[in-house]
């Protein structure tokens, strides 16, 4: 990454003992020589890990933006592309699932702002940065998705369903801007250990502790263990770097194997 100019939306998180994958990415880019955009809604987030950077002896910037407010999502870039010259990566890692239900409880104005800013906001930062990207020559984009996205059932039904479009506008993007040298990922992360994931399965009714879910995970993950956020943040730093210069389109599972076994017929229980 020595030399490039990386933007990674949702960079920053709230204190806790856990490492966000949104900060993970951007401290590992930096340690890897790139110049970072640290994007968060919070200006106190996005310094705390400008700081981290910084302490390290990298080089990065806070840019302060609501993804939910679609001129926000173009002005992050202009202010990134101000700060920086150019955006060589562009990361897309903000996603919510608070207010989720199922099909049948979910309201109009829950669905609307999960799909709004985990969907509609990353086709709104790529529709603004690709064409720097194409003047410049190329560049690589990276979504973060779920595994949810592959599978059916439970608690989060709009998240799950607005992650299965971040994987279609991954398609669409990786093959329509692919003559431009453009390329675009997927990140699938699955039972991953981060405050956001942690909050959102104690939310959804999965468990009711931290511990009871590091717990569940060894006996429902195939590699026995909960991921780490330095887990998809090293799947980012593949696909934006050029050494993945010839894969584009691909969705990553990062996700200790479960979706190897997501096909297993397990019957649901009836309330």
């Amino acid at each position: 990454m020595e030399g490039k100019k990386a933007v990674v939306v949702g960079a920053g998180q709230p204190h806790h003992h856990l490492l966000g994958n949104g900060r993970a990415i951007a401290e590992l880019f930096a340690r890897e020589g790139a110049e970072v955009c640290a994007v968060d809604m919070h200006k106190d987030r996005a310094e705390e890990t400008v700081a981290s950077i910084e302490a390290a002896g990298g080089t990065a910037h806070a840019v302060v933006a609501d993804i939910g407010n679609p001129d926000d999502c173009a002005g992050l870039i202009a202010d990134s592309h101000a700060a920086m010259g150019r955006i060589d990566v562009l990361v897309n890692n903000v996603g919510v699932n608070h207010g989720d239900r199922g099909p049948l409880e979910l309201d109009v104005a829950g669905w609307q702002e999960i799909f709004d800013i985990n969907l509609r906001a990353m086709w709104l930062t790529s529709k603004a940065v690709v064409p720097q990207m194409k003047d410049q020559g190329g560049g690589a984009i990276t979504n973060i998705s779920t595994v949810g996205s592959r599978a059916a059932g439970g608690p989060l039904f709009a998240y799950s369903i607005s992650k299965a479009g971040v994987n279609a506008l991954t398609h669409f993007l990786a093959v329509e801007f692919a003559p431009f040298n453009i390329r675009c990922n997927a990140i699938l992360p699955g039972f991953i250990a981060t405050p956001h994931s942690m909050e959102g399965l104690v939310q959804a009714g999965v468990a009711i502790s931290e511990d009871e879910i590091l717990q569940r995970m060894h006996h429902r993950v195939p590699l026995g263990r909960m991921g780490t956020a330095m887990d998809v943040a090293n799947a980012a730093l593949f696909l934006s770097c050029d050494e993945s210069n010839f894969t584009t389109g691909l969705e990553v599972p990062v996700d200790g194997g479960t979706l190897s076994v997501i096909g297993r017929y397990e019957r649901r229980e009836t309330p």
